[in-house]
């Protein structure tokens, strides 16, 4: 598990600085590439201080191109892509693939790239639309999408499970004694096609409110996606409702830090007060005070499965295309309280 300390040690920054930094201080004048850095490094340090795997047979040098769907401003918005990448190259590394990044070029609707040699696979992170899974093509059509399904009759793709991770949030936050639950987050996000749709977490958390778990109240906060948003929403929320839910499950880590800022913000606290179950389960969950329970979506495990499709469509011809839900677990800690 990462400390700030040790963070503060690798990079050269204050403590206090990067404490900043990961509760996502709009006050707090800093580059990008400083928010950046600090970010990679404590990803860098939890996934080092985790067991080390087995080794494995490396594989003949293939080269893989890689693509993502944000730009540095917005994995910074989100960390969850920045470190699902960072899992992705490291799986990469430990199966001796080459990579090869991959820009897109909007006006000529294309992708390239400093290398003209051929490539084996392409691995692409994120949602992309129609144009850009054409301009795939361009390269390749093996293809496998990670954290997305697009035309699941011609690629192969790895998702987190939602359905699997509200299930379990809720039910948790039932047994915890919490009768009234606000679920946290955008309306609207993006499809496997990078359309608008309903946010999915949402939509999920709805209909098994609904259906399911008639013996609770569900609470929803329609917040955007930065944190200055959530707490203006959250404290406002507070403010008017004369009887709030006691616990709030968030769309993601940024949006339980603004959902911590506005509780603290009207005078109450965490745990005590409210209880918060965050959603992704990055470093960041463990990096903030208190600590955030949540519901983690386990990232090098959904890009170890990516790589293992990218090998077996190398070395076996005409095998059928695969989508793989990687289910989710609980990652209790010290945001949520038990009700008497």
């Amino acid at each position: 598990m990462a400390t700030l300390k040790e963070i503060s040690e690798l990079t050269g920054y204050s403590i206090a600085t990067i404490s900043r930094v990961l509760n996502h201080d709009v006050s707090l004048s800093v580059t990008d590439s400083t928010r950046e850095e600090i970010l990679r490094v404590a990803g860098k340090l939890d996934y080092e201080s985790k067991s080390v795997r087995s080794s494995r047979k490396k594989a003949a040098q293939l080269r893989i191109g890689m693509i993502e769907m944000m730009d540095s401003q917005m994995k910074l918005e989100d960390p969850y892509y920045l470190y699902l990448k960072s899992s992705l190259d490291k799986s990469c590394f430990e199966e001796g693939f080459e990579t090869v990044t991959l820009q897109y070029d909007e006006e000529e609707e294309c992708y390239k790239s400093n290398s003209q040699s051929g490539l084996n696979r392409i691995i692409a992170v994120g949602q992309f639309g129609a144009r850009q899974v054409h301009a795939m093509e361009q390269w390749t059509n093996q293809i496998v999408f990670l954290d997305s399904s697009p035309y699941e009759d011609r690629f192969s793709s790895v998702v987190p499970n939602f359905q699997v991770g509200i299930h379990q949030g809720v039910n948790y936050l039932a047994e915890m004694g919490h009768k009234t639950i606000a679920f946290v987050g955008p309306l609207m996000s993006t499809d496997s096609m990078g359309n608008d749709a309903p946010e999915k977490r949402r939509k999920i958390f709805g209909e098994y409110m609904k259906y399911y778990r008639k013996d609770l109240k569900a609470v929803y906060l329609d917040t955007d996606r930065e944190a200055a948003n959530v707490l203006e929403k959250t404290s406002a929320y507070l403010k008017e409702e004369k009887n709030p839910a006691t616990a709030f499950f968030t769309f993601n880590e940024a949006t339980a830090i603004g959902v911590m800022q506005g509780v603290q913000q009207m005078g109450y606290r965490v745990p005590e007060d409210f209880s918060i179950l965050s959603y992704n389960d990055t470093v960041l969950a463990t990096l903030m005070q208190p600590q955030l329970s949540s519901i983690s979506i386990h990232l090098e495990e959904m890009a170890q499965e990516a790589v293992k499709l990218l090998r077996r469509g190398l070395l076996e011809s005409g095998t059928p295309h695969m989508k793989i839900a990687i289910p989710s677990s609980l990652s209790e800690r010290e945001s949520v309280k038990r009700l008497e």
